[in-house]
């Protein structure tokens, strides 16, 4: 009978499923981006065809606020949040390979494991600095908001 180490099984499987869902994260970010850029082409279009009407100027400007409110989030918070997940996923590949590595002997075997080693360092530094660069600019940047000038029409 084959004895099978949870361990040698459970590895590449965790490994997987977070390559598999960095990659996923990463592509749906991708497709966000290009729906914004054709909303934004949308609102010219709409803009130079609601004319001189003052509704359909007023419906186009509801409709480009939700746009730059979005954009913020996808030109200055994502691609750091991008960074942060693919150091993650450095990070767990190189510590995948260090815990694949710990039980071999050999100068070639400690090589790997000391260049393992210094790969979970260095994607290990990266992720905490990606993340805490997107995690600043979310709390630091100003959003777009109109909130006040609703606020003065209603007082009128």
């Amino acid at each position: 009978m084959i004895s099978v180490n949870n361990a040698n099984v459970a590895l590449p499987l965790l490994l997987i499923a977070v390559t598999v869902a960095v990659l996923a994260f990463v592509a749906y970010r991708r497709r966000e981006s290009k729906a914004l850029l054709r909303d934004a082409a949308l609102a010219r279009d709409l803009r130079e065809a609601a004319g001189a009407d003052a509704v359909r100027l007023a419906a186009v400007d509801e409709f480009e606020t939700t746009i730059y409110q979005r954009l913020f989030y996808a030109s200055v918070v994502g691609p750091k949040v991008r960074s942060a997940a693919f150091s993650l996923l450095g990070l767990l590949l190189s510590l995948g390979l260090a815990v694949l590595l710990a039980p071999s002997d050999g100068l070639t075997a400690t090589t790997a494991k000391t260049v393992a080693a210094v790969l979970v360092v260095v994607f290990g530094i990266a992720t905490v600095v990606f993340a805490g660069w997107a995690v600043y600019h979310l709390v630091s940047t100003p959003r777009v908001s109109f909130v006040e000038s609703y606020d003065d029409d209603e007082d009128e």
